[in-house]
């Protein structure tokens, strides 16, 4: 009676983290939302119809394809240009931002970036689209700061937070299963309007530690501390009894 009563014994977990406050990501309100997504589905859908017609052009010969031959006329040879301009899905958004934030390291710190390497400059991007719920938190938690360190604070790109029913619209107009992550780069073809939305609409990734230019002000050691509570031996032991096959 005295064990089943005893109160469990807690165990203090420490752990190190930031002194600074998380980065706040960016919000649009509905309207603005459908307003980038119009203008997005313009220079996008191009895309798709020259997915959908490659595909198309494999199935079938004859008169099915005479009577095909006026529609696939009117679809494009070639891959759009803009395409050239994207990042498409998390792993390579990611990459290029990282990949600018490597470029504007201090030559000390680093004798050979990225644009050593390929011989030229990656262009910035100007925007990232990303449905934030279809991902965990821990792959989108640093996302405000690496944008906030990929360049500086006048060509930041915007961090646009959208909709699942935006992200599906989007797959459609691509002709993708899933776009849950887009970048644009600055300068890409026909993106004119969307790229003045975009910059009248959304706010600016804001970090103020990093882009403070006063004299730097010490922060203490932020030490966060958790009580949990250890799993008894008796549930431990429950778990071994289980019959493999049942999990």
């Amino acid at each position: 009676m005295d064990k089943q009563n005893k109160t469990p014994t807690t165990t203090t977990v420490h752990a190190l983290s930031l002194p600074y406050p998380e980065p706040q990501w960016p919000t649009i309100s509905p309207d603005t939302e459908q307003a980038l997504l119009q203008l997005l589905l313009r220079l996008l859908q191009p895309i798709g119809e020259f997915r959908r017609d490659q595909v198309a052009r494999s199935k079938g010969k004859g008169r099915a394809g005479k009577v095909n031959k006026t529609q696939e006329d009117s679809l494009p040879e070639w891959m759009p240009d803009i395409y050239d301009h994207l990042t498409v899905g998390f792993n390579s958004t990611v990459r290029r931002l990282e990949s600018l934030a490597r470029g504007r390291k201090p030559q000390l710190l680093s004798q050979h970036t990225d644009a050593d390497l390929l011989g030229h400059s990656r262009a910035n991007l100007f925007v990232v689209f990303i449905c934030r719920q279809n991902f965990p938190d821990v792959m989108t938690s640093s996302l405000p700061l690496l944008i906030a360190t990929s360049a500086p604070k006048v060509a930041r790109a915007r961090l646009v937070e959208w909709s699942s029913q935006a992200e599906e619209k989007l797959a459609q107009a691509l002709h993708q299963p899933r776009v849950g992550v887009l970048g644009i780069e600055e300068g890409a073809p026909g993106t004119e309007n969307l790229l003045r939305c975009v910059r009248e609409t959304v706010d600016a990734v804001d970090v103020p530690w990093l882009d403070q230019t006063s004299t730097p002000i010490y922060q203490s050691v932020n030490i966060q501390t958790v009580e949990s509570v250890p799993k008894s031996n008796a549930a431990v032991r429950g778990r071994k009894r289980k019959n493999p096959g049942d999990g």
